[in-house]
């Protein structure tokens, strides 16, 4: 069973390595681990060194939040006197600085610091972690049962081939998907350029029947006002029932 401990205190290593670069090498050239400054803050949620009114408000959003709440905490602690600490340049020093002058916080300091933990969020950052630890610690126990470094080399090797024929799997998977892409996108090529043809066609016919309509109407005011149309006349020849009339006989 892996020590909490041990976890808490590789998450918050690796959560200063992403995110203060400048601060995680400084402690990795003195040799400060995690372990040295921050135990006791996870131990006793910082009641051991810091003001009573600072770690009552700690308290309470360990309650709401959970234990997360102090890796925000001792992260923003570190990265508001990250220059001061960097500054320290000897393992005493910066031992001294963590332990006695960091703890001792103004009320302003102190309300700069719940302000940033209420909006961090680092939640996605301690689970990877976590799960790279216990991988971590896997693969050591795996390379401790091995015997010799020729069967430790095989597997090494069996490991790369597997990788390798994955990758060429994955390879094969995106070229297929990516040609398929293509053919949908030449499809909707030819979609929007048949669909422009035709709208280019239907502007065409509008405009020839509108340039019809003023043609007719045209026409129409030309025409005297008692002029009878074609119909008209037509009807007047035939009769209602089609049939040519009868000439009228003189009296």
């Amino acid at each position: 069973m892996f020590n909490l401990h041990q976890i808490q205190m590789y998450q918050l290593s690796r959560l200063l390595h992403d995110y203060h670069r400048d601060l995680y090498n400084h402690f990795e050239e003195h040799e400060i681990c995690p372990s040295l400054y921050a135990a006791p803050w996870f131990l006793t949620l910082f009641a051991s060194q810091f003001p009573l009114g600072f770690v009552s408000r700690i308290f309470d959003f360990v309650f709401v939040q959970g234990t997360e709440v102090i890796f925000k905490v001792a992260l923003c602690l570190l990265s508001s006197h990250e220059s001061e600490i960097v500054e320290c340049d000897s393992f005493e020093s910066i031992v001294d600085y963590l332990k006695i002058t960091l703890p001792s916080l103004a009320q302003a300091q102190m309300e700069q610091t719940v302000a940033k933990v209420m909006e961090m969020d680092i939640s996605k950052q301690l689970h990877a972690y976590e799960v790279e630890y216990h991988v971590l610690q896997d693969e050591m126990l795996d390379v401790g049962s091995l015997p010799d470094d020729s069967e430790r080399l095989d597997k090494l090797e069996k490991t790369n081939t597997q990788l390798k024929k994955q990758n060429m799997d994955l390879l094969e998977k995106l070229q297929a998907a990516r040609q398929k892409i293509q053919t949908l996108e030449t499809s909707v090529e030819n979609f929007l350029s048949r669909e422009s043809k035709m709208k280019h066609v239907i502007r065409s016919l509008e405009q020839e029947r509108a340039a019809h309509q003023k043609t007719i109407e045209r026409m129409r005011s030309c025409l005297p006002s008692d002029a009878l149309t074609d119909v008209e006349m037509t009807q007047i020849k035939t009769g209602p029932n089609g049939k040519a009339k009868a000439a009228a006989k003189k009296p």
